[in-house]
């Protein structure tokens, strides 16, 4: 765990790099899919089609224009570098033709082994510190240059995507990153889970809207740098306590170790099994849990993997926001220690990568839970970065004014509350295009790197609240 605890600290450093000029590839497939406008596709394989038919039907039923696109329809139809190139190429269509506004994909590994049902992409762009690769879902929802043409995250034409391990410029990839849809992932590694969260979804949109525990929020934050981060010690809390005033209207609970509202995993089970409407955390994240550090400098375990079973928050179901690293690394599997080697390469050192080796990672594990659990998540799927102290002395946390992964979660709830956006999706597009236009993500390899891995663990087109 020590290790782990370097990381974190080690995330309000700033490292940056530059890019180089792009060039462009051209798409070479014809167009297959039809001219009828639609709001959303959903790419998933063949085998979860009848599954996926009443989410279809829910959506169009609330004017959500939704269409499925299987996978192995994409393949035959598309020629790309690799399975995730085609997906993005079809994407591209789907916009110029259909003019789609959110992508669900709906598939992560078959079971525990090294197959995919959708396949991923690996943002190389090296914090400098971990994780040399990690997953970035952002890659099919960036389709187009500056300049119009395809957005491959290949500019320099190796091979490798998103390519950026030092300030070398001749070593880089330049990105546009911004997104052109809405992106979304449900990992679902078989049927069964594909049945459970299509339920759930149409359950949290025909009946949270009006209901008392939606107007609840739960806040939760402890020390995350303990001897660091004065005038704001405990960094999480200090985080907490800024986002809360963009919760008007609403019952706010905080779960704090500084005051002693948070002294045991069990103090947020409770408070999550009263419903909410939303669950912030700031903190420490691993795939499979949370933690925190007391006033004393111990070590507390907020939630974990193990305790999933203890949330019964039957149909209340909260969309969660978390501030720390790790909880949405879909690619975990008890397997893989077998590519140990891979891992290796990939995190800089055998520590980091035995935590890999987990059956699910712990976002998913609470949002395809049947009769509890959470309803969508937004958290990173790398090590998560943020800053400490108040450098302008204006009274505010540095961690949630100077972007980062903190930001992006702070930027997200002032949307919500300042613009009165309801979608998920573009609730979350917002959020990370706002970073991308203020935090200069095309020189700042650090900043770069929190948009990339910042990642949509639900349904971009869901009803924050439900529908009328």
């Amino acid at each position: 765990m020590r290790k782990i605890t370097i990381f974190f600290i080690l995330e309000i450093l700033l490292l940056s790099g530059i890019g180089v000029s792009a060039f462009s590839i051209t798409k070479t497939n014809t167009l297959s899919i039809s001219v009828d406008e639609y709001d959303m596709v959903i790419i998933a394989p063949d085998t979860f089609s009848a599954s996926i038919q009443p989410l279809i039907a829910h959506k169009n039923n609330h004017g959500v224009k939704t269409f499925l696109k299987t996978t192995e329809d994409i393949y035959s139809e598309y020629t790309g570098r690799d399975d995730a190139e085609e997906i993005k190429f079809f994407i591209k269509d789907a916009i110029e033709s259909n003019n789609i506004k959110y992508v669900l994909l709906i598939g992560g590994r078959q079971g525990q082994g090294f197959k995919w049902y959708v396949p991923y992409r690996f943002s190389n762009v090296d914090d400098g510190v971990t994780h040399k690769q990690f997953l970035s879902d952002l890659y099919f929802a960036d389709i187009y240059k500056e300049n119009g043409d395809f957005e491959d995250w290949d500019s320099n034409g190796n091979g490798i995507f998103a390519e950026w391990y030092s300030n070398d410029i001749f070593a880089s990839d330049v990105m546009d990153l911004k997104p052109e849809v809405a992106i979304g992932r449900l990992p679902c590694r078989y049927e069964n889970e594909v049945v459970s969260i299509v339920e759930k979804i149409i359950e949290y949109e025909n009946n949270a809207y009006g209901k008392t525990w939606f107007n609840r929020a739960l806040l939760v934050g402890g020390d995350t740098n303990p001897g660091a981060g004065d005038p704001f010690p405990f960094e999480g809390e200090a985080d907490c306590n800024y986002i809360e005033q963009y919760f008007d209207g609403f019952d706010v609970t905080k779960l704090f170790t500084s005051d002693g509202t948070l002294e045991s995993y069990n103090d947020f089970i409770s408070s999550f099994n009263t419903g909410n409407g939303f669950v912030v955390y700031y903190g420490h994240g691993l795939q499979d849990g949370l933690f925190l550090y007391t006033s004393t400098g111990e070590k507390m375990t907020v939630f974990d993997n193990k305790y999933v079973s203890q949330l019964k928050n039957t149909g209340m179901y909260p969309i969660m926001i978390a501030g720390c690293c790790h909880t949405t690394e879909f690619d975990v599997g008890i397997l893989n220690f077998l590519t140990i080697v891979q891992n290796l390469y990939q995190h800089h050192n055998f520590f980091t990568c035995t935590y890999e080796c987990v059956s699910e990672v712990i976002s998913w594990n609470m949002v395809k839970k049947q009769d509890g659990g959470s309803i969508a998540h937004i958290g990173s799927s790398s090590t998560a970065w943020g800053a400490v102290g108040d450098d302008n002395r204006d009274g505010i946390p540095d961690t949630v004014q100077n972007g980062f992964t903190t930001g992006l979660c702070a930027e997200f709830f002032r949307i919500i509350e300042e613009e009165g956006i309801d979608i998920l999706g573009r609730v979350y597009t917002d959020t990370l295009t706002y970073n991308i236009d203020n935090y200069n993500t095309n020189i700042d390899r650090i900043q770069c790197k929190c948009v990339q891995e910042f990642q949509l663990i639900g349904d971009p087109s869901l009803k924050i609240g439900g529908y009328q």
